[in-house]
């Protein structure tokens, strides 16, 4: 019903265009398909050196992507896609039906071999455990879980711990690093004051990395014994953080990870002038379709079709109100398909 309403009154929208907005254009540079076209290629390449045990060219991009800091034009980290692509691989074949055996638990160790030096495959070993852990645990609330299954998850994650406090010296230069001891802290139920002490330290290191951020805001769900209350807090740290590099970004991105995985969070937490100047601040770096794209249909769920409206126009500047109108009622379609 709120969106159906939302799309009966677009048809005033071009009367009431925010000046604010419209005299900040940052024409688009770049579609949603560029977006889609990068993470596939980094995702096929990562593939590849795995495929041909190619542990010099896995470590030299490694080392490219973290020493370069650099960025699609969607402003997602390059590094975030080489770790995302090595947890895809070490997840592969690993369910409870199959035991929760790991298929490439070798390939990581003759990784790790290979070059002793690089924090990549310490990290994809810890990835490898923690996951080995999830598995015997499974996605159930606690109540479901058999104290033999809870021995084996203690095991693993504990395990996946040590690799990384070991190795610390070597993995920590790689923000990953803390991405992965995030979750091991979430599983293995370490005090806040540890977490936030554990976060600290992540932050100093490398400020603006996403998936320290989207693997931390989980310990604050109230799934797992936060509240709602605690993931706004660690949305505007996030954002503080990294406050030199991406403005506000952090807060609109790290809600778009968590409603990527059907956490249905941002109305329960949203302040909606926070989001809406997360959202800009996002766009004006990183001015890419996927971004406009996402962040039209968020507003259209949160109610605001001006500001999607406003949105396209900064991508668009030249677009007459008409064309820019029909990009807000498409927008607000598909986000009224998406809330079904």
């Amino acid at each position: 019903m709120r969106l159906s309403l939302v799309l009966a009154g677009l048809a005033v929208l071009s009367n009431c265009t925010s000046e604010a907005v419209a005299s900040q254009p940052v024409p688009e540079v770049s579609s949603a398909g560029d977006e889609i076209a990068t993470r596939e290629k980094v995702f096929s390449d990562v593939k590849k050196m795995i495929a041909a045990n190619d542990f010099k060219s896995l470590t030299e991009l490694e080392v490219t992507y973290r020493t370069s800091r650099s960025r699609t034009t969607s402003g997602y980290w390059y590094l975030g896609l080489f770790h995302a692509q090595v947890e895809s691989f070490v997840l592969e074949g690993l369910t409870a039906e199959q035991g929760c055996v790991p298929l490439h638990a070798d390939f990581v160790s003759r990784w790790k071999a290979a070059v002793p030096n690089n924090p990549a495959p310490i990290i994809a070993e810890a990835t490898m455990l923690s996951h080995e852990g999830w598995c015997h645990r499974g996605v159930g609330f606690a109540n479901t879980v058999t104290p033999e299954a809870w021995e084996k998850f203690q095991d693993k994650l504990q395990a996946a711990y040590e690799v990384l406090e070991t190795n610390k010296e070597t993995a920590s230069i790689n923000p990953e690093y803390y991405a992965v001891q995030t979750t091991l802290y979430r599983g293995l139920s370490a005090p806040k004051d540890k977490f936030d002490e554990l976060m600290d330290d992540a932050t100093k290191r490398e400020p603006a990395y996403l998936r320290t951020y989207t693997n931390g805001v989980v310990y604050h769900l109230p799934k797992w014994g936060g509240s709602w209350g605690e993931v706004d807090r660690f949305l505007r740290y996030a954002a503080k953080k990294s406050e030199k590099t991406d403005g506000s970004g952090l807060y609109v991105r790290i809600l778009w990870n968590l409603e990527a995985c059907n956490c249905d969070i941002i109305k329960e937490v949203a302040d909606w002038s926070t989001l809406q100047a997360s959202m800009r601040d996002v766009y004006q770096r990183f001015p890419n379709g996927r971004n406009r794209e996402y962040f039209m249909k968020l507003s259209c769920k949160m109610g605001k079709p001006q500001e999607a409206f406003d949105l396209a126009q900064m991508g668009f500047p030249d677009k007459s109100k008409d064309e820019l109108n029909t990009m807000t009622m498409q927008a607000c379609s598909e986000a009224m398909a998406e809330a079904k």
